[in-house]
């Protein structure tokens, strides 16, 4: 008898044992500390493109050269430009040297993903596409469409309000605004679309349109190099930042770069390089050279 109960002891404590550790597993559900802890694991740390910027001793930054006046070539093929000013300055906060990689537009984006450039500094303004893709600083210039006129227009058009009028004309390009957006900014004006800049140019010129929306610089260059036959209000009709852009996850260079951004815009070096480069050099133009 006694070895009977025993036996039917050890098999209730077998039975109930599951039970107690189900019990247990499932107060560690609601916050209890569980039986047995696994060690965390954890993520890889980020690699840090501004260490490995100061490490190579090296800034790769992507440009598109040829967008006046952000970057170009110089009389004597030298690079110059308001952003190549700023991409030495930089540099040389960095204390390392300027590498600029140059690309096609269709480019930059994609090098700057595969780790060919760390930042691209070429006029881009910041899109929602492209911030899809990147990460943005915050604005190095504001800048906007804008149009021209027939300087005998000057003081007829002089804002985009002067030009939504019945019998008005205006062209662009398929870049300039789109047809949309046109159709939004001037529902009352006739509007066509010309393959190129030239083509728009040679409409107002020759009289045959009354306006021609583009970018403010190349509204600006036109202006500077048909002084007598151009005029604008440089007025922008749209809002369009120019950022610099880098990898996503690259937020300790992303922190860097909008702190420098800050720094000359407070210490007014950005406004000297703004006055060099988007008032003193298309002034220039105008300027006929000594001799000729």
């Amino acid at each position: 008898m006694t070895l009977l109960l025993l036996v039917g002891s050890l098999v209730t404590i077998s039975c109930q044992r599951p039970v107690l550790e189900e019990k247990a597993s499932a107060k560690s559900d609601v916050g209890e500390k569980p039986l047995v802890q696994a060690p965390a694991v954890k993520d890889p740390p980020l690699a840090s493109a501004l260490e490995a910027i100061t490490q190579r001793g090296e800034l790769r930054v992507g440009m598109q050269v040829g967008y006046i006046p952000f970057q170009m070539y110089g009389d004597r093929g030298d690079l110059i430009g308001l952003e190549v000013d700023l991409a030495e300055m930089a540099a040389r906060r960095l204390n390392v040297a300027l590498r600029v990689v140059r690309l096609t537009w269709q480019e930059l984006i994609p090098s700057l993903l595969d780790g060919g450039t760390d930042v691209v500094m070429s006029g881009m303004t910041v899109t929602s596409e492209r911030n899809v893709q990147a990460l943005f600083t915050i604005p190095v210039i504001e800048t906007g469409r804008m149009f021209l006129v027939h300087a005998s227009n000057g003081d007829r058009f002089k804002n985009v309000e002067d030009l939504d009028k019945t019998g008005t004309f205006v062209v662009s390009t398929p870049s300039g605004l789109g047809e949309l957006r046109i159709r939004e900014l001037l529902p009352n004006a006739s509007y066509r679309e010309f393959p190129d800049r030239k083509s728009c140019i040679d409409e107002v010129l020759e009289q045959r349109a009354h306006a021609f929306i583009d970018e403010e610089f190349s509204v600006r260059l036109a202006c500077a190099t048909h002084p007598r036959a151009f005029t604008s209000r440089f007025k922008s009709i749209t809002y369009e930042p120019i950022s610099w852009a880098v990898r996503p996850g690259d937020l300790h260079l992303l922190n860097w770069l909008n702190n420098f951004i800050r720094q000359v815009h407070g210490d007014g070096r950005l406004d000297g390089l703004k006055k060099k480069w988007l008032q003193d050099y298309f002034l220039d133009m105008r300027t006929p050279a000594r001799g000729s």
